[in-house]
Formats: structure tokens, sequence, C-alpha cells
């Protein structure tokens, strides 16, 4: 999933409690959950192959563009949190926040991984991908469905934690 789905629906999962150590759990756990759903991702196939294939790529334009492209959805992801706790008064933003750096975070391991080849998290990665090929592989949407996807599922969270459904 891309990050704008893992930063609210961690942080709209973790939203109702005060304990920390649960918010990151419940981001680290949704992560891989969220995961497994079928979902529209970026090339991180193709990106990982050139990292570890193009001699400098970190150097090149293309390399740039994927990370501003992350950030981007990482600051929409926190933008649209933001807008869910304004809505939400009763939203206890500490644990919210907590539980979505803890979302995102399995993903950034994976990249820091990528970039180094660090061994003692190669386990992310390992990971990581079994989870992916669990569903999503052997499904692989596309950009329309897996986009659908990824919006019904912040949707049915946020009604459910509003007790909507």
């Amino acid at each position: 999933m891309i990050l704008t789905s893992h930063i609210i629906i961690s942080g709209i999962l973790a939203s109702k409690t005060q304990n920390y150590f649960l918010a990151a759990a419940i981001g680290l756990i949704s992560h891989y959950v969220l995961d497994a759903i079928p979902h529209w991702d970026y090339l991180l196939d193709k990106f990982e192959f050139r990292i570890k294939t193009e001699k400098n790529f970190i150097k090149k334009k293309g390399f740039w563009r994927e990370i501003i492209k992350v950030t981007a959805d990482a600051l929409a992801g926190f933008g649209l949190l933001a807008l869910f706790v304004f809505l939400d008064k009763d939203a206890n933003i500490a644990p919210l926040i907590i539980s979505a750096f803890f979302g995102i975070l399995p993903d950034a391991i994976q990249f820091l991984f990528w970039l180094t080849n660090w061994k003692f998290i190669e386990w992310n990665t390992t990971l990581h991908k079994f989870i992916h090929y669990l569903i999503y592989k052997k499904i692989n949407p596309g950009f329309q469905s897996g986009t659908i996807t990824q919006i019904a599922i912040i949707g049915i969270v946020f009604l459910i934690l509003r007790g909507g459904i």
C-alpha cells in the first residue's frame, strides 16, 4: 500500500488508545495486514532492482523523483490524518502519531535495506515479500481497483471507529 493508506489507517486504529506501546504495535501489525490485501503500489520491485543494479542510481534524477513521490505521499498521509484529528476531537493525538509512524516504519526499513544491504534488517524485506505474495501479488490489481481498495479500507476503518458501522 502507499504510505498515505498506512498512515491514515494505523493512525485511526490507534486514535482511541492511551497506550503508546499498543499504538506502536497497532502500527506495525496493521502495516503487514494491509500489505496482504490486494492494493495498488508504486513500482517498488523496479525501484529495488535499479538500486541494486544501476551504478550510481542514487545520484540520478530517477532516484530523486521517487524520493519526492514517496515524500509527497507521506506528507499527504499526515495531512489527511491531521484532518481526521480535526474532525474527531476525542482522538488521542500522541498514540495516533506513534501508530502512524510505526505504520510506515517497515517500508522505511525496507528502503534502508535496499540502500545498505545490512543483513540485520533483511528479515523485514523477507517478511514484506512473503506477505505481499500471499494474496496481493497473486491478484495484482491495477491502479484503479487497487486504489479503490485502499480508499474503501480507509473508509471502513473510519466508519467503524466513528460508530457508523
